[in-house]
């Protein structure tokens, strides 16, 4: 295996425990609030703002470890701090901006369903687009860090955007699958799963071009 592959699948497996470990416990919160607060009203929605850009700080930080711990190998004058605090700073604006509008409209809407879904084919192509942006908003802390280090960084936000745009999709697919019917075991099995493949999918297609760039 060369020293190039070894480092791309290294990353890979970054993404993808740290996703499992960060966006896990988040989408384990997600589930509950859904649950507690079915109503969805605005001073519900507000603190699901507030708790989930919170979350995606956590996220941030426990995936920010995950790959500065594979990074460092190529680029180790990035420090741990700054590769992590840029991290934390994508993920909790992602979030926050992620969550925004749903959260206005619970205001203006009064709550329950005021914003149309779309549905069929149309629920990927919003997630895609979802992630195109999202993963921009994700990359640019890391990029400030990387720009110092590396020459034609730029790439990496386009990089984040097209690895989300393509793994984004993937949650809302799992959302509309069955629910496992044999116990809570199966259904916290099939979630790491499909988190973990979202973060190894997106890993692989951000990590293609982080491989070019410190080489």
């Amino acid at each position: 295996m060369s020293r190039d592959t070894g480092f791309w699948f290294r990353w890979i497996i970054a993404n993808a425990v740290g996703e499992l470990l960060g966006l896990g416990p988040v989408a384990f919160v997600a589930i509950l609030l859904v649950r507690v607060f079915s109503e969805g009203g605005g001073p519900e929605a507000l603190f699901g703002l507030g708790l989930f850009t919170l979350l995606g700080a956590y996220e941030g930080a426990v995936v920010g470890l995950a790959q500065w711990l594979v990074l460092r190998r190529r680029l180790p004058e990035v420090s741990r701090r700054s590769w992590i605090w840029a991290t934390v700073a994508g993920a909790a604006t992602a979030w926050l901006l992620g969550m925004l509008p749903s959260t206005i409209m619970s205001f203006i809407g009064g709550g329950g369903g005021a914003m149309p879904e779309p549905e069929g084919a149309g629920v990927y192509v919003m997630a895609a687009g979802m992630g195109l942006l999202l993963g921009a908003i994700l990359a640019a802390p890391q990029w400030r860090v990387l720009r110092r280090q590396v020459h034609g960084a730029g790439w990496w936000i386009p990089a984040n955007s097209a690895a989300w745009a393509a793994a984004m999709p993937l949650t809302f697919l799992a959302a509309g699958l069955p629910l496992p019917q044999d116990g809570l075991l199966s259904l916290l099995l099939l979630a790491s799963a499909v988190i973990a493949a979202v973060g190894a999918l997106a890993g692989a297609i951000h990590g293609a071009v982080l491989v070019r760039l410190t080489r």
